[in-house]
């Protein structure tokens, strides 16, 4: 008769009690510094959120706070009365006043064009021969001396286009085409590129009669000489008529350019079209940019609020008792008082001592709000200096806000100091559950030891139970 163990109805618990004691482990020694570093890394982000609405407001406010030519409160526009005969550009250096504007003729770019000639034909060949031909062209008083290869078959409008092609290649100044002026004939173009009298084109032979063959003789360069429909000279035979010519406000001014940027003082005036003998000269007003203005005390407002509605929300405590991430923390508790001190505080110098003096209340939850548009906005129309002082003085609002808001958004400042510090936290910690782990392991692999030695003997005790039963079966049948 044999004997055997049966373990079968046995199952082995012990993964399932060292998870369970893990676990237990776990949520007893790890989860607290756990939830410790999440509120950590929290307030960190919240942190960084607070920096970059601190950072838009000094940028805000440093704007505000710039004194003289660059002051946002000297912002110029410019009213114009006929915007087709030219527009202007407007610098806040520019001194507020009406002027007048009559544009006699617009600057022009130097043109000069060759003969006409039969595309096909050989006209040029044949007068001037085969051979390397040099001229010369002087622009910008800057003379380049040109070689152009006749070849043995070469077509009109062939020689035309190596001439222009050694134009372009050599020359910064001009530019060179051949232009079809019908299906059959063909003429060259010589154009500076920039206009004015500065850019006019003289040519001539150097070597050959190339120039003279085509229409543009010592003559007609010398002379300017007015090009027609077949032969060639000057599109513009009067060299004074490359340049722009405009009357301001009685004084006749001329330039090279139709972008003047030297009539007018921190104006420039680029014009578009010529005007008419007995046509209106074109007013110019310039005057402060009340829009811009507003549009720059708006922004500051709404960055100003966003803060504090932000800095609001984080330090609130809810009327049933519960507290936001920094309900109570110092430093933004300071921060809000302090930034309501600063804009409601008084400037020492000036007839506008107060926001409130330019429409501008703070409310109860310590945003900004204006409460009169309207005297805000003839305020800054009729008395924009005044208004500037309010902010940029040597202690006005933006100035104080600039230096106060400085230390917490500077590279090493409050912000990054709290930053590091609770990263510095959370390393520490992470070590911690780091260290917690790893004792949670060796007390786990400690237990599993001790079960293996109860489930040892367990099993040792159910076999020595299955064999007494089988012997008292055998012996008691």
């Amino acid at each position: 008769m044999s004997f055997y163990l049966n373990a079968s109805s046995v199952i082995n618990p012990i993964d399932n009690l060292i998870q369970m004691f893990k676990q237990a482990e776990g949520n007893k020694l790890i989860k607290p510094v756990e939830t410790q570093k999440n509120l950590i890394q929290t307030k960190n982000s919240t942190f960084l959120e607070l920096k970059t609405k601190l950072n838009s407001l000094f940028l805000a406010v440093k704007d505000l706070s710039i004194v003289g030519a660059n002051s946002k409160f000297q912002v110029k526009t410019a009213d114009i009365s006929d915007q087709t005969v030219l527009s202007v550009s407007v610098e806040s250096s520019a001194t507020p006043a009406n002027h007048t504007v009559f544009v006699q003729r617009l600057a022009k770019e130097e043109t000069v064009i060759s003969s006409k000639f039969s595309s096909d034909g050989m006209e040029i060949l044949t007068t001037e021969g085969t051979g390397t031909k040099t001229i010369r062209l002087t622009i910008n008083g800057i003379s380049t001396d040109l070689n152009i290869s006749i070849s043995s078959g070469d077509t009109n409008k062939v020689i035309l286009n190596k001439i222009a092609t050694a134009i372009n290649s050599s020359i910064s100044d001009a530019s060179a085409s051949v232009i079809n002026d019908t299906s059959s004939t063909s003429r060259l173009v010589i154009k500076s590129k920039n206009t004015g009298s500065q850019y006019a084109i003289t040519l001539s032979d150097i070597s050959g009669t190339l120039l003279a063959n085509i229409g543009l003789d010592s003559n007609v360069v010398s002379n300017r000489i007015s090009s027609t429909d077949t032969s060639g000279g000057y599109l513009y035979s009067d060299v004074n008529l490359l340049d722009a010519e405009i009357i301001v406000d009685g004084i006749t001014i001329v330039r090279s350019s139709n972008k003047i940027n030297d009539a007018i003082s921190g104006v420039t005036i680029e014009l578009k079209k010529s005007q008419n003998a007995g046509d209106t000269p074109v007013s110019i007003t310039i005057k402060n940019d009340a829009v811009k203005v507003r549009e720059a005390i708006d922004s500051f407002i709404k960055t100003y609020n966003d803060l504090v509605k932000f800095i609001n929300d984080k330090t609130k405590t809810t009327s049933d008792g519960v507290r936001s991430i920094f309900s109570g923390d110092y430093t933004l508790m300071r921060l809000k008082t302090d930034l309501r001190l600063k804009v409601s505080g008084q400037v020492s110098t000036g007839a506008l001592r107060f926001l409130s003096d330019i429409g501008i209340k703070t409310n109860q939850d310590g945003t900004l709000s204006i409460s009169d548009g309207a005297k805000l906005d003839r305020l800054i129309s009729t008395d924009v200096s005044q208004v500037e002082s309010l902010f940029n003085s040597s202690d006005g609002i933006a100035v104080k806000l600039k230096e106060f808001i400085n230390p917490f958004v500077q590279i090493g400042g409050v912000i990054d100091q709290r930053v590091n510090s609770g990263k510095e936290q959370i390393k520490q910690l992470d070590e911690r559950i780091k260290s917690l782990n790893s004792l949670i392991d060796q007390r786990a692999e400690a237990l599993r030891k001790q079960f293996a030695q109860l489930q040892s003997l367990y099993y040792a005790f159910t076999r020595q139970q299955t064999m007494i039963q089988q012997l008292t079966q055998i012996l008691m049948p």
